[in-house]
């Protein structure tokens, strides 16, 4: 069913992208602000160009926020959410959601980066639910042939010889950077030399962190170094069998949606 009666369209603001360009992610745009000389002039503070509240549609597998700040996982592509606010963080503009993270149900409030969603105008509970549906299947599928892609892409570079040493050393700076949250956690409920203690390993593992960043840095550089200077067959995706089924998938899905959908 296409529904020609409506026509939504993807806000291009506060980060959003069109589905294609999504897998190349870039930086939000947000300006850096310095303390500007006697003969310069502040730059202006960055602004969302969009509705401070609205839905969106996640178009690929993204994580998203507590309030504070700590990671909860990853969204599904094709996961409906509503958002009533706007915040500017250090390099984005993130929003201020509640996920439909089971059927039916929206949980939050969650922050979510503007730059990993698809916003759309209006008032979702507006939509035919149909629409709705149809919507969540088109990203749903698209979600899957960029985590197959993956998959294939993967594969193929388990071939590169820093493979193993750059996830090594990216998976031990994000156990760092967990145990340093729980941690902090702990300090925060302890009073006396028992929270100074526990502050000052936490203090030696910010430094043990920092090593670890930049060793991790450093094999992951590696690793697309040889990534660019092998670049993965076309053939490996076109002769996939998972990944042609998919793609005929979504050429069905988005029959449904076409006139909604960029």
């Amino acid at each position: 069913m296409a529904y020609a009666g409506t026509k939504l369209t993807p806000l291009k603001t506060g980060g959003a992208r069109p589905l294609e360009s999504l897998k190349d992610k870039k930086e939000s745009g947000a300006s850096t602000t310095s303390v500007p000389s006697a003969n310069e002039v502040a730059p202006p503070e960055p602004v969302f160009k969009g509705p401070t509240s609205g839905w969106g549609i996640v178009p690929l597998a993204c994580p998203y926020y507590s309030t504070e700040g700590r990671n909860g996982g990853k969204i599904a592509a094709g996961t409906l959410f509503t958002y009533s606010g706007v915040k500017h963080s250090t390099k984005s503009f993130v929003l201020i959601a509640k996920i439909q993270l089971k059927e039916k149900t929206f949980e939050g409030p969650f922050l979510i980066e503007a730059s990993d969603v698809v916003l759309y105008r209006g008032e979702f509970e507006k939509m035919p639910e149909n629409l709705i549906g149809d919507l969540k299947a088109y990203y749903a599928i698209a979600g899957q042939i960029a985590e197959r892609k993956e998959q294939i892409e993967e594969k193929n570079q388990s071939r590169n010889p820093h493979f193993e040493t750059a996830r090594l050393w990216q998976q031990r700076y994000a156990d760092s950077i967990e145990k340093a949250g729980k941690m902090e956690e702990k300090a925060n409920a302890l009073k006396g030399p028992a929270k100074s203690k526990m502050l000052d390993e936490l203090r030696s593992l910010k430094y043990e962190q920092a090593r670890l960043k930049i060793q991790a840095d450093r094999e992951a550089l590696n690793y697309k170094t040889w990534k660019d200077q092998n670049p993965i067959s076309p053939s490996l995706f076109s002769d996939d069998a998972e990944l042609k089924a998919l793609q005929a998938q979504l050429k069905e899905a988005k029959e449904k949606v076409k006139n909604v959908v960029d």
